[in-house]
């Protein structure tokens, strides 16, 4: 391999340190590590969906109400923006000293009318083993917090403030015809794509869990009780349509880990792609530090090898096995985009972040739209020994989308339900229902 000297760029430099610590040490390597004015912000044609939204962070200069503080660090001369980007969730606050009582009430889930007021604090479990005084300490590291009501804060409070929240329209796409299935625990929706499953950092409320409440319930649980909203079971990527389940409690988000721990669930997903995709097991491997959650650092794509790693320790520590089979692949034809075109029918073995979108690249098949990984196409990182400026280049140019791209979650089958997602958006082009 070359010499470090070698490489143009501080990116490689870093691809190949980090690939090269698995193969020659044993250390591990680590990362840097209902509805309102909130719907209806005037910044609501806004969308920005690939960069952060810009923050601005000041300080309370006074004891007194919130949006006073939020209007003061904006130079806004009225509260009422200050007041919609509180309610939107766009609005976080460093809290201190927060009681057992302010933590506990955050989630009253025996009553329907409650509201959290710190929207992203963690439930305290319901396990005998789990000590409280530890949950409070757990809570209290949290540095922000996001504030959804008006609120009286303290002079000196750190405030971290989005103006100009990211909107969502595809929110408004989550009709009644999106719900797929419904008992007393679970819920499975078919997503529209370019909605988000988890909460922007800037709008807690326009994504999937805040669409389906919204527009969609009340829901009750199996006690009779409605429902604050619907539980995340797992994750689907924002430019991805289909299939994902919800619970009406925490019970069922363990009863659905618990499907995924002992291999019990079973996912199809359809791409379409410009290139076929060839049948059968597909295998790769992908850098576990780089898609270990909250990690950060490195490239926005997922990086993968063909070839395993040397031994079963590197392969624990450093690597993590992505398995899918492609199972059918044919010709399709989809109005207003030229060339030839395939769609293929995928099953997911492993459940990797990006694995389907990552791994048919890998193979010189990239998902349609998908300008993440299109620069990624044929390009793994076996090429790092070979040819390093080749690999820096294509990362340089990856990008988020901004339109749906060729993957639908098509089917999900788990503890006796199964379910499968209405047509994805290619096969609704030129018809009333397009995206």
């Amino acid at each position: 391999m070359r010499q470090s000297g070698r490489y143009k760029s501080s990116l490689t430099r870093w691809l190949c340190f980090a690939v090269l610590l698995s193969f020659t040490s044993g250390f591990l390597f680590l990362f840097p590590q209902r509805k309102s004015s909130r719907l209806y912000l005037s910044s609501s044609d806004k969308v920005i969906p690939v960069q952060r939204t810009p923050c601005v962070t000041g300080v309370a200069p006074r004891d007194g109400p919130l949006n006073e503080a939020v209007a003061r660090i904006l130079n806004m001369n009225s509260f009422e923006k200050a007041n919609e980007l509180i309610e939107i969730g766009a609005v976080w606050a460093r809290m201190e000293g927060l009681s057992e009582e302010d933590l506990l009430a955050q989630y009253d889930e025996g009553t329907s009318s409650s509201r959290a007021l710190y929207a992203d604090i963690a439930p305290f479990p319901d396990d005998d083993d789990v000590d409280l005084e530890m949950y409070i300490e757990q809570m209290e590291s949290q540095r922000f917090r996001r504030i959804l009501t008006p609120s009286h804060i303290q002079a000196g409070t750190d405030l971290r403030i989005y103006p100009e929240p990211r909107r969502f329209p595809a929110y408004y796409n989550v009709t009644r015809d999106c719900l797929l299935y419904e008992d007393t625990t679970f819920l499975v929706v078919d997503k529209p794509p370019m909605l988000p499953t988890q909460p922007d950092a800037s709008n807690y409320f326009e994504c999937l869990p805040g669409a389906v409440q919204d527009l969609l319930g009340p829901f009750y649980n199996i006690m009779g009780e409605e429902i604050n909203r619907p539980l995340l079971c797992h994750r689907v990527d924002a430019p991805v349509g289909g299939c994902v389940v919800l619970s009406k409690d925490r019970n069922g988000q363990q009863v659905f880990s618990n499907f995924q721990r002992d291999r019990a669930l079973r996912k199809v997903y359809l791409t379409l792609t410009r290139q076929p995709v060839p049948l059968g097991m597909h295998i790769h491997w992908m850098w576990a530090p780089q898609s270990a959650r909250g990690a950060s650092g490195g490239p926005a794509c997922q990086l993968i090898r063909h070839a395993p790693p040397e031994s079963r320790r590197k392969a624990r520590e450093y690597w993590n096995r992505c398995v899918l089979e492609v199972v059918k692949c044919e010709p399709i034809v989809v109005p207003g985009e030229e060339g030839p075109l395939y769609q293929s029918t995928v099953r997911l073995v492993t459940g990797r972040k990006h694995q389907i979108r990552a791994q048919l690249a890998s193979v010189g098949a990239p998902i349609l739209h998908d300008t993440l990984y299109e620069p990624m196409t044929s390009l793994t990182l076996d090429v790092l020994e070979t040819n390093d400026d080749s690999l820096d280049e294509a990362i340089s140019k990856c990008r988020a989308p901004v339109r749906p791209i060729g993957l639908q979650a098509h089917a999900v089958l788990f503890g006796g339900i199964r379910v499968k997602a209405r047509p994805p958006w290619w096969q609704k082009v030129g018809t009333d229902e397009a995206v």
